[in-house]
């Protein structure tokens, strides 16, 4: 019987110890929690501000980029005009600047051969603005190739720009979804902070009725064993009688 009782006392102790442990873990586990609902509620104010700045900042970007397309669509359809008058009216316009200088430049060269006297020859200041003329149309139709493949890179670029509004739109969508529940965390954080302080309140209660719980089954345990041990004892001797009875 003492053996029964000392394993009974040694497995109460071992009972509470535990308790204790699980205890402190416990309050450990609450101080985190408080913690980091401390943390979450300080910083869900920033981050509330923060989404609601990235909403406003893609619906600005959204508009910016509509308003790029546009002013490159513009650029693009001016800038082919461009190229088209420069290739085909303005060049043909030198060309026949300078031809009709050189024609005109030939018609004093003729009057002139006429007039007597040393003087300055407007005939070759003539044929000097055709021969400088003469370069200019195929460079005017140059200009107008060029500015006709600038165009054509400036519309080129036009779905890469609508793929990143599509971006932009669908990522303020998004945020737009997320604002409410991140507006929402504040609230959970001090939902959270006042469980904890009532779980705190709670927890020396419950530690205290589970070191009760462990004394009383060790009670139970050790009573069980005391009232075996005593029938047992009273059995023996009534055992031991009937054999001496029989034996007369």
């Amino acid at each position: 019987m003492i053996g029964g009782l000392a394993a009974i006392v040694v497995a109460v102790v071992i009972g509470l110890v535990l308790v204790q442990r699980v205890g402190t873990t416990y309050r450990d586990g609450l101080d985190v929690a408080a913690d980091s609902a401390r943390l979450l509620g300080d910083a869900a104010g920033p981050i509330n501000q923060m989404t609601t700045d990235l909403v406003d900042f893609a619906g600005t970007a959204e508009t910016g980029i509509t308003d790029a397309r546009s002013l490159l669509q513009t650029a693009a359809t001016s800038l082919d005009q461009l190229g088209a008058a420069a290739r085909d009216d303005l060049a043909v316009t030198a060309e026949g600047l300078a031809n009709l200088g050189d024609r005109v430049a030939g018609v004093l060269e003729t009057i002139e051969g006429f007039i007597p006297g040393n003087r300055d020859s407007t005939a070759e200041d003539l044929r000097k603005i055709a021969d400088g003329l003469e370069p200019v149309p195929g460079e005017l139709r140059d200009l107008g190739t060029h500015l006709q493949q600038t165009a054509t890179e400036l519309r080129a670029a036009d779905p890469t720009l609508a793929a990143v509004a599509t971006s932009v739109a669908d990522l303020g969508a998004g945020l737009e979804d997320l604002e409410p529940s991140v507006a929402e965390l504040g609230t959970a954080a001090s939902r959270l902070v006042e469980r904890v302080d009532e779980a705190r309140d709670r927890v020396d209660l419950d530690l205290w009725l589970a070191r009760i719980v462990v004394v009383l089954l060790g009670a139970v345990l050790a009573i069980g064993l005391w009232v075996g041990w005593r029938r047992g004892a009273a059995v023996a001797p009534t055992d031991g009688a009937r054999a001496v009875a029989g034996s007369g």
